[in-house]
């Protein structure tokens, strides 16, 4: 009798859990970026992250003595913390107009754009599937921004609302290539903090052309959680992407749309409309499709017979 075994993939638990808490927290942060909204700039909300996840990186950092930023590496840390401000501006500011299942759903769409911009500057291979996953992508993103009615708040101009949305994954995609590009440089925790503190440090002067909020209740907590809740988030998310394969990882991933629109109905009372469960839809699947279009490395050619 011939009994055939089918390959089953095993599932760290500690890094299932550390996803999944770094995904939750993550979407949490976006919360909070949210509700400083309606109290700080937006370049003022990218300073206290920025700055705010660097103290907590450099406690972090301290002890569990890991390394810290190389200083050979400044040029490096400069672009990704220069692309960095940019990603965080875009982001905050759609997220401090629009509810965040939407900006979450259409930030979604940033490992479509990474195949993409590798195939262009990297010359990575790129599966037909590809090209379908950035056609679904966009269509996705079409069906949320056109496909209802939505009101931005706190004042804010409807088309720069919905273009930062827009723009932000393009731009984060973007900066994700130059991380690949840089990930054997240093450590998750190195190279977080190395552009985090040039992202704050270039965010300064543009932050303090607002002008200066009094220190509220309000502030006082939620201006140091924003940058705890980034910190720990990346930390939490970077090394359960370490342990577990891109397959499961990506449906934790998934659950951000879930998680966004929970907390944006439970502490602002938004309700998804059809449009954007519709539009996430097709993003998840243009993003599963992206997943199978990467090419699996070749095998190891076998050893020569002694």
């Amino acid at each position: 009798m011939t009994t055939e075994s089918a390959a089953v993939t095993v599932v760290d638990p500690k890094g299932f859990i550390l996803g999944a808490m770094g995904v939750v927290l993550m979407c949490c942060m976006d919360a909070v970026v949210r509700a400083l909204g309606a109290e700080l700039t937006t370049f003022q909300i990218v300073f206290v992250r920025m700055y705010g996840a660097a103290i907590w990186l450099c406690a972090w950092i301290a002890l569990t003595r890991a390394d810290w930023p190389k200083l050979a590496r400044f040029r490096r840390h400069l672009l990704r913390g220069a692309m960095l401000l940019v990603v965080a501006t875009l982001f905050f500011y759609a997220a401090s107009h629009l509810p965040l299942a939407i900006c979450t759903a259409l930030a979604m769409t940033a490992p479509v754009y990474v195949t993409v911009l590798a195939a262009l500057f990297f010359k990575e291979p790129i599966a037909p599937r590809g090209i379908i996953a950035l056609g679904l992508g966009l269509l996705g993103s079409a069906a949320i921004v056109f496909g209802g009615k939505v009101v931005v708040l706190n004042g804010a101009n409807d088309l720069l609302a919905w273009g930062s949305a827009v723009l932000a994954p393009l731009v984060y995609a973007t900066t994700l290539v130059v991380m690949k590009h840089h990930s054997k440089d240093e450590g998750a925790a190195a190279m977080s903090l190395g552009q985090s503190l040039v992202a704050g440090t270039l965010a300064l002067p543009l932050a303090l052309f607002g002008a200066i909020p009094e220190l509220t209740p309000a502030l006082s907590w939620q201006v140091p959680l924003v940058g705890f809740l980034g910190a720990m988030g990346y930390l939490f998310f970077i090394n359960g992407l370490q342990r577990l394969p891109v397959s499961v990882f990506a449906i934790l991933d998934y659950t951000a749309l879930i998680w966004a629109s929970l907390l944006g109905f439970i502490f602002y009372s938004e309700l998804p409309g059809a449009q954007v469960w519709v539009g996430g839809a097709l993003i998840i699947t243009a993003c599963v499709l992206t997943a199978q279009s990467v090419p699996k490395p070749a095998p190891a050619p076998a050893a020569p017979p002694p």
